[in-house]
């Protein structure tokens, strides 16, 4: 074949003409990134706009003289790392570019080395089961809260960390996330305080709470109860370019020099300036009018939160449901329930986005859930909540039924309660397990065999099974059937699951 010779369809660009179909379409956006596609003027105001538009590929740039280098900063880097110090209450932030996962990784290489132990809260984001692979380290869980109503996870209480932490004494650090993927923040002041009691290191997963410093109506975050080390995820809620985050240090237990030394090897050597930028710029929003514009988006939240908890069959989950159990909430996610209707979330987010032009950050079998930052607008917002009630009147489409059968649902949500109640056991090390020879078995015939894989439906990622623990039954059970009411399963291909052989 002649080198320089080309079939048409290498003139094909389908990532870009689909990027192009969706941007034609002006959906609105109740997900991340934060800065929600730049509808908000205040964007522009702040240079935003020039920056991603204007200056996007002149600004693509390398380590030029003045520029100063992201793993040795000494210059203009330097200096909006200190500001973003100064910003979040931190010692110490590192600006990252390959997302919250590499500042979580980096975060676990920097506090272990193999064969530690490391507490790890059992609704964690896949991302930290990455780390624990890259540093040879051996998890032991955390139980978390349920709540049986939204069917979601809540997080670890006082007791469930006092319980692990007796039972395994020997462990260097505790991970937790603050708040969840549904807004769902755990006593964060009381587990930091007892995570050093223990004399451990307090690490804390804020990829969804970048924005909890800046308003007194949020969530505690971990930077404000002293945690050691925090991961703030800066596109999620924060008006930052996607795959940049910040890393926060605080006190003596974790050395910067270490942290450094680790995100030289897990982070690129060629990061994007305009990346970088844009996390200068949405630092700078959130410190000088952060407190602002997150009062007017809560202000809305509130409002919609009653307007959707007045509509039958609805249900909006709120800071009172989940307080009488220790937790709070972060009102700028609306979670908001269909069990009433007899719908699923895959539905009415089906629906939202077909009827309305609606798209939110994800659903489950439950909920939809809609991410609001301070890029959003009121009447957005309470836009969304008139969309739904429009589906609450309106039901199903005349002439199409449910897509799943009321019994179905709720099997499936039986099912998802077994999973957290029986904690699957560690057979070895998450690294062990997935250098390991594998073997691709139907779910099925999974349960007993240990997982060579990391089992998560995906989003939000809040891992079932992670590599080495043993499949139980509860889990097979569960997979065989969310997949069959559309649930969708990072680690689960054509109904196989990869096991240790």
């Amino acid at each position: 074949m002649n080198r320089c010779s080309r079939d048409r369809e290498q003139y094909v660009t389908p990532l870009v003409n689909a990027l192009r179909e969706y941007i034609d379409k002006e959906t609105k956006r109740f997900h991340f990134p934060g800065h929600k596609g730049g509808r908000n003027p205040i964007i522009a105001d702040l240079g935003l706009t020039d920056v991603w538009e204007t200056h996007c590929l002149l600004g693509d740039v390398t380590e030029l003289p003045g520029l100063d280098d992201l793993h040795a900063p000494q210059g203009a880097i330097y200096e909006a790392q200190r500001l973003a110090a100064l910003a979040f209450g931190a010692d110490t932030t590192f600006f990252v570019v390959n997302g919250s996962t590499c500042s979580i990784h980096s975060a676990i290489l920097a506090v272990s080395k193999p064969g530690d132990k490391i507490a790890v809260s059992r609704d964690v984001h896949k991302a930290v089961i990455g780390g624990l692979i890259l540093a040879g380290v051996y998890p032991v869980y955390i139980d978390v809260e349920v709540d049986k109503e939204f069917q979601i996870p809540l997080g670890p209480t006082p007791d469930s960390l006092r319980h692990t932490l007796d039972e395994h004494p020997d462990v260097r650090g505790v991970i937790f996330t603050n708040p969840n993927y549904y807004g769902v923040s755990p006593p964060v002041d009381l587990l930091v305080d007892i995570v050093h009691d223990y004399d451990k290191i307090a690490l804390i997963d804020e990829a969804h709470g970048a924005h909890l410093p800046f308003h007194e109506e949020l969530p505690l975050s971990g930077l404000e109860v002293q945690a050691d080390v925090v991961v703030s995820g800066a596109h999620k809620t924060l008006p930052a370019m996607t795959q940049t985050s910040f890393l926060h240090l605080k006190g003596s237990r974790v050395s910067d020099k270490d942290i450094s030394r680790a995100l030289a090897v897990i982070e690129t050597t060629s990061p994007s300036y305009v990346l970088m930028a844009s996390l200068d710029i949405a630092r700078k929003l959130a410190a000088t009018r952060g407190s602002e514009l997150l009062g007017r988006v809560i202000e809305a939240a509130r409002k919609a939160q009653l307007k959707l908890n007045e509509m039958p069959g609805i249900k909006c989950l709120t800071g009172d449901h989940v307080a009488s159990k220790g937790f709070r909430h972060d009102p700028t996610k609306l979670v908001v329930s269909f069990n009433g209707l007899h719908m699923t979330g895959f539905e009415a987010g089906d629906m939202l986005r077909q009827k309305h032009n609606i798209e939110v950050e994800f659903q489950d079998m439950v909920n939809v859930i809609a991410v609001l930052t301070m890029m959003d607008m009121e009447e957005d917002v309470l836009g969304f909540a008139e969309a739904v009630s429009k589906i609450a009147q309106d039901g199903f489409p005349r002439g199409q039924e449910t897509l799943l059968p009321r019994s179905d649902t709720q099997t499936v949500l039986a099912d998802l309660s077994r999973v957290f109640k029986e904690l699957p056991k560690q057979r070895m090390t998450p690294r062990e397990a997935v250098f390991s020879e594998g073997k691709l078995i139907k779910t099925e015939e999974a349960a007993g065999r240990i997982s060579a894989d990391t089992i998560v439906p995906y989003p939000p990622g809040v891992i079932l099974v992670c590599p080495g623990q043993e499949i139980t039954s509860a889990v097979t059970d569960f997979i065989v059937h969310a997949t069959s009411c559309g649930v969708g399963f990072h680690g689960v291909k054509d109904n196989h699951v990869l096991v240790v052989a």
